[in-house]
């Protein structure tokens, strides 16, 4: 599995992935040669988030029920004012 460093921490492991020719030539066009597998592990790091927050959600809405149009809306206009 993963490779552990000098210092205990964890490191690397090396995969093995296959991808469309369309993103790996949009990803080339972004990274160049040398950015690849630290824009793969930015993009598995960002969607592990992404799907925590889901099942967070998921969780909220079996304990407090589905949010309302109106607390929707508020996230919105809270959102849209963080964004200025």
């Amino acid at each position: 599995m993963a490779k552990k460093s000098r210092a205990g921490q964890v490191g690397t492991v090396k995969r093995s992935v296959t991808i469309s020719d369309a993103t790996d030539q949009a990803a080339h066009a972004l990274v160049g040669d040398r950015g690849f597998s630290a824009l793969v592990n930015q993009a598995l790091e960002h969607e592990l988030r992404r799907q925590r927050v889901f099942e967070l959600l998921a969780r909220l809405d079996e304990k407090y029920g589905p949010l309302t149009s109106e607390q929707i809306q508020e996230g919105e206009e809270a959102w849209r004012r963080l964004n200025e």
